[in-house]
């Protein structure tokens, strides 16, 4: 209604950021769209985040920012939050040279996706997503704004300790926007491969990681081509030239027969 969103109130500065709000003094009622909290790089001037909010005055205490919005009167606390990653294998043994599927996902556990409404909405947990996708989906999630349709999940690393104690990263994949993550991975030697799924944190999660185990077997033995015996030449002529001539004889016999039988008044 200005022309622009003016800053009002004063600014939050902690943790080399700046945390300044859009507002204004005498606010009609009811207030004007398009208000946000902005995160700003205190030493470059950088946007680090935004996220739409009538939040005058938030306080910053212990890495946390927390502030009241006026649009719909909650409380809301900004910060770095809990993951948690699962992993799972074929849970019987693989033969040698077969594939396997590796697979897994990764979850927001923040105190917030604790709350009835968002514990039925996604009863799975609710996925975490790219710092690049965070405002959209955190508007989505808990300010009733759309689902945004291009969110992205966060890097995973597979890692395996095979039977001879060696340890090595098989992959890294990215989770989808459901949390979910999948990994196609061929094993290169016999026994039993302890799996590592870790995600290693970012600026909206804590790291997190699972643990599970599968089995190779020895590959199938080849089976040996059993020689088939070569046929004679009387095999191969001889007896299907006599075996067609004993049908032939049967042939004229009957017909033989038949005429005599026309034949008898």
């Amino acid at each position: 209604m200005y022309g622009h969103y003016p800053f009002y109130g004063g600014v939050t500065i902690a943790d080399d950021k700046v945390f300044a709000t859009t507002n204004e003094h005498t606010p009609n009622d009811p207030l004007w769209r398009g208000s946000k909290l902005f995160a700003i790089n205190a030493t470059t001037g950088e946007q680090i985040w935004n996220i739409s909010s009538w939040m005058p005055g938030p306080i910053a205490a212990s890495g946390f920012v927390l502030g009241i919005n006026n649009y719909d009167g909650e409380l809301y606390n900004f910060g770095k939050g809990p993951s948690q990653t699962t992993v799972d294998a074929p849970m019987t043994a693989t033969q040698l040279g077969q594939s396997i599927v590796i697979r897994g996902s990764v979850t927001d556990i923040s105190p917030g996706t604790e709350q009835n409404e968002l514990a039925k909405r996604f009863p799975n947990g609710v996925p975490a997503v790219s710092d690049a996708s965070m405002t959209e989906w955190m508007e989505y999630l808990y300010m009733q704004q759309a689902k945004p349709m291009d969110a992205t999940g966060v890097p995973i690393a597979i890692s395996v300790v095979d039977a001879n104690g060696n340890y090595r990263e098989i992959g890294s994949v990215t989770s989808d926007a459901d949390g979910f993550y999948s990994l196609n991975w061929t094993p290169d030697i016999e026994g039993k491969y302890t799996v590592y799924a870790s995600f290693t944190g970012s600026e909206s999660y804590w790291p997190s990681h699972a643990v599970t185990a599968f089995t190779v077997d020895p590959a199938a033995p080849t089976p040996v081509p059993t020689e088939q015996p070569q046929q004679s030449i009387a095999d191969a002529y001889f007896l299907p030239a006599i075996a067609g001539l004993f049908v032939l004889i049967i042939i004229v016999l009957v017909l033989v027969v038949l005429l005599i039988l026309k034949k008898r008044p």
